[in-house]
């Protein structure tokens, strides 16, 4: 997913007055009308057009921009999840982010299975 910087095509710390810049160099390149009427390139730019004026619409409100970049920066801090390991032997146990009462890989969570039926 593209964020709003790279759909306008400029840095995160750009200033409002580049913003605004490169929005109207967009929008002048963008213009469905520039495009022949009822053409694939006419659609594709009238769906351009739409992202870059949302793209616009976030980064050119100062509130907006703040919350869109708490946002972003939550979203890239948090994404990778941590494996598990399993209690017993350390292996990984395939099973990420699952709140569980006890992390055992395939082996282990067998033998704990068989153990736990037998009694």
């Amino acid at each position: 997913m593209r964020t709003n910087y790279q759909i306008l095509g400029i840095s995160q710390n750009a200033t409002p007055e580049q913003i605004k810049r490169t929005y109207r160099a967009l929008v002048k390149s963008w213009h469905p009308d520039l495009f022949v009427s009822g053409s694939q390139e006419q659609a594709r730019a009238g769906d351009r057009l739409r992202e870059i004026n949302a793209a616009y619409a976030i980064l050119s409100n100062p509130q907006k921009r703040t919350i869109y970049d708490a946002k972003l920066s939550k979203r890239r801090s948090g994404s990778e999840p941590k494996p598990e390991y399993c209690l017993r032997c350390g292996k990984p146990t395939l099973y990420w982010d699952i709140e569980r009462d006890k992390a055992l890989c395939n082996d282990c969570g067998r033998t704990a299975a068989a153990a736990a039926s037998f009694y």
